[in-house]
């Protein structure tokens, strides 16, 4: 664990994100928001970078140090498929809170990571000191509200208060948007296990999916709330095995409900893909 927290604490000094990142992956799908405004979206790099994170992962005992992960970085980067869909999500999100009258700031390079996998692997102090610079750097762009895209960001940024002094407002989009199509089809749903089960917006998004007019196909056992398991992706960076057997039994579960899921995370969409037989669509490509 020590070696793990050296190499992000180091990197994320000298490149602002757990490992090193093309900052025009991040930024690559939008020029249209300004700058400065009180309210932006903050993606945190997740649904760009997320894709890539398994690659990585396999070759971080080897590499060792960021020196090691540097070079694999700039090699490995998410394909033009994966970067468009992506893309796609954040513009959709957009959209939707468009609509909804928000008038939207993005801080492009200068958007700081959340500090999430810090907080998730215990990292406590580690987190306090990251989530001082955030604020600092949302302080300097005259931000009083921000609205997450993604369960870990969101979930990273509503604790900070629990080790700062923080008093900007932490929204995530799933609280405004509205389902702006009528799709008529069936799903299952995979759920994220921290907007189900400990940021309290399982109902809400049930609500927009409900709207738009999908069904979903659902067993107590395997997507109930307290009954429904995890995709294993976060623990992948720790014990990349377990992590895959997680997901293989994950995805079979979800497999024998339907051979269509929908799912709310950049995480779990990556980690399930590999082993659900059908088709993964994130909430945001299917309904916004």
């Amino acid at each position: 664990m020590e070696g793990v927290r050296s190499l992000l604490v180091e990197s994320l000094k000298k490149y602002g994100m757990p490992f090193p990142v093309d900052s025009n992956v991040c930024t690559g799908w939008t020029r249209d928001l300004p700058k400065r405004r009180e309210t932006i979206i903050f993606t945190s790099c997740m649904y760009q970078i997320e894709p890539i994170v398994p690659r990585l992962t396999k070759f971080s005992s080897v590499a060792g140090s960021l020196k090691g992960l540097s070079p694999l970085a700039k090699l490995i980067k998410p394909s033009k498929t994966e970067l468009e869909r992506a893309y796609n999500i954040l513009n959709n999100i957009v959209s939707a809170l468009k609509r909804k009258g928000i008038d939207l700031g993005y801080l492009y390079e200068d958007e700081p990571y959340s500090g999430a996998i810090l907080l998730e692997l215990g990292l406590l102090e580690e987190f306090a000191n990251h989530a001082k610079a955030v604020y600092n750097k949302l302080k300097e762009y005259g931000v009083k509200r921000v609205i997450t895209v993604d369960p870990h960001t969101h979930n990273a940024l509503t604790r900070y208060k629990e080790f700062i002094s923080f008093d900007v407002d932490v929204m995530n989009y799933l609280e405004v948007v509205s389902s702006n199509k009528k799709v008529e089809d069936e799903y299952t749903i995979h759920d994220s296990c921290l907007y189900s089960r400990f940021l309290n917006l399982r109902e809400r998004y049930r609500s927009i999916i409900s709207d738009s007019g999908i069904k979903l196909k659902e067993d107590l056992l395997i997507t109930g709330k307290e009954t429904s398991s995890c995709c294993g992706g976060p623990i992948a960076g720790v014990n990349r095995d377990l992590s895959e057997e997680i997901a293989k039994r994950r995805a079979s579960d979800l497999n024998s409900l339907s051979s269509k899921l929908l799912v709310l995370c950049p995480i779990c969409y990556v980690t399930l893909s590999p082993y659900f037989k059908g088709e993964i669509k994130d909430l945001a490509e299917v309904i916004l």
